[in-house]
């Protein structure tokens, strides 16, 4: 598969002029740009498995996070979606979509977290014909409740989130 940018725009969590491109893709980009991972995970109706983020500014969203230190992109997502849903998707069972890139124009402050001037975040996808509720996250978790959304819900609860457009992509899987 090629790479296909199939939305751009930019991250309110960027301090500096940047593009974000969301990029269809079958190919993973450089490991080492790689900060990030995110699962989406629809059930056997195809609905998606969202978690609600207990962080200020955050609600409804997929799961996903930063990646540990020694752990690749496909095992941050399985970790991750355990982490925020209580759910158990096993890292084998994820399968790349692709990608958001950020490319910053400008150098960003000294705490800015991730590489300059391009980092990836990447977005992988499960299918499971699991029909029940998800599990309730972990004491300790950042996230509250989770549940299998219908995709028009999902629209409008993550109306703002910036992996949107790779819900249609889901389709192409």
């Amino acid at each position: 598969m090629t790479e296909t940018v199939i939305a751009t725009g930019n991250a309110p969590w960027i301090p500096v002029p940047h593009l974000m491109e969301l990029v269809r893709a079958g190919s993973y980009p450089p490991e080492h740009l790689t900060t990030a991972a995110f699962g989406l995970v629809s059930d056997a109706r195809g609905h998606l498995l969202l978690t609600h983020v207990n962080l200020p500014g955050r609600c409804w969203d997929v799961p996903g996070g930063h990646t540990d230190p020694g752990e690749d992109a496909r095992q941050a997502a399985a970790r991750e979606i355990a982490e925020e849903t209580g759910f158990l998707v096993p890292a084998e069972a994820l399968t790349l979509l692709g990608w958001q890139r950020f490319t910053l124009h400008e150098r960003p402050p000294a705490s800015y977290p991730y590489p300059f001037p391009v980092s990836y975040a990447l977005m992988f996808t499960a299918r499971t014909e699991h029909a029940g509720p998800p599990a309730v996250p972990p004491p300790d978790s950042e996230c509250g409740p989770a549940g299998w959304v219908a995709p028009a819900q999902v629209r409008q609860w993550c109306a703002t989130c910036t992996w949107l457009p790779f819900l249609n992509a889901l389709h192409e899987v």
